[in-house]
């Protein structure tokens, strides 16, 4: 009887047994995949605008570079600001129970309250943010946003739930307008501001706190969407219910190979993405390997729309 969950035969049964050069080698390429995909993704968005001809001679020298393949964004930026306070609390005006006026407040904040990170929704119909970040209560830098156009706001909000990607929060202005870029790496994120005057400013987040304010969005933005999603995304206990026991002690489906070396990645890369553990796909029949022609999902080349996950 076949196992339904095999390791790639590339890995070795134990993860003891990867020696570290081994585990960053595969870390960084699978971190090199997704940002591939990513720079793919936001091409598009320049072509929406019409941004993609004039991007090697308007756009900021670092958005060029990136754009060419020059650099990697997420190791430039990090590199630029290396010493960002971490955000971990937050508070809500108004409170979520309470009615909404015109505008609504996020007031993220590090554990000293040294830095504050203020999001202000505005329910006008251009759906305008002002994020403003407070250093130690004396000095602020504003960035607006507006209009962001519902498309973009949808997208932006599916985009940031995943795990590990580069993700723009813009108008259809693009750079020429103040704009956000969200690293996010192992659900913990970095945030970037930047405006066309010149000055820029950074924070990071906890996984909880991006959280927070993506859920805060969404039901401003979208009422009701997150709670249809969240009811799309529980287990049916039903089908929990009608596995055998003796199933569940032969092959447990709630704790796969991947998980039982989580621990054992982790304590050797803390930052190390699981998603590269992902378990070998059923390997296709002889009929659908002569229908399809192979391709290269995660290749360099340009990618249509249609490939790309939104």
């Amino acid at each position: 009887m076949s196992e339904p969950h095999n390791r790639p035969a590339s890995l070795p049964n134990d993860l003891d047994e990867i020696p570290v050069e081994e585990l960053i080698r595969l870390t960084r390429e699978f971190t090199r995949r997704i940002t591939n995909q990513d720079r793919q993704r936001l091409g598009l968005e320049l072509r929406e605008s019409g941004h993609q001809r004039s991007i090697q001679t308007s756009a900021p020298i670092t958005l060029q570079q990136f754009f060419s393949g020059e650099i990697d964004l997420d190791t430039d930026l990090a590199r630029r600001f290396s010493n960002t306070p971490l955000l971990s609390r937050v508070k809500f005006f108004p409170p979520p129970d309470r009615p909404l006026g015109r505008r609504a407040t996020a007031i993220f904040a590090s554990n000293d309250d040294a830095l504050m990170l203020s999001v202000d929704a505005h329910t006008d119909e251009a759906a305008t943010l002002d994020f403003t970040f407070t250093l130690f209560s004396v000095i602020a830098l504003r960035f607006r946003l507006s209009p962001l156009v519902e498309g973009d706001r949808s997208r932006w909000l599916d985009l940031m739930r995943r795990a590990n990607g580069i993700t723009f929060l813009w108008t259809r202005e693009r750079w020429e307008q103040p704009h956000l870029i969200f690293v996010v790496r192992e659900h913990f994120g970095r945030v970037y501001a930047f405006s066309p005057a010149g000055y820029e400013a950074a924070a990071r987040m906890t996984p909880q706190m991006i959280t927070e304010l993506l859920d805060w969005l969404e039901d401003l933005w979208f009422p009701g969407r997150r709670e249809e999603r969240e009811a799309q995304e529980e287990p049916d206990e039903t089908d929990l219910r009608s596995v055998p026991i003796g199933d569940w002690a032969e092959e447990p489906l709630h704790f796969s190979p991947r998980q039982r070396g989580q621990s054992i990645l982790q304590s050797v890369i803390p930052d190390a993405p699981e998603e590269q553990w992902e378990e070998a796909a059923e390997a296709p029949s002889e009929e659908e390997t002569a229908a399809e022609p192979p391709s290269d999902e995660f290749g360099d080349e340009a990618l249509s729309a249609d490939d790309l996950e939104w």
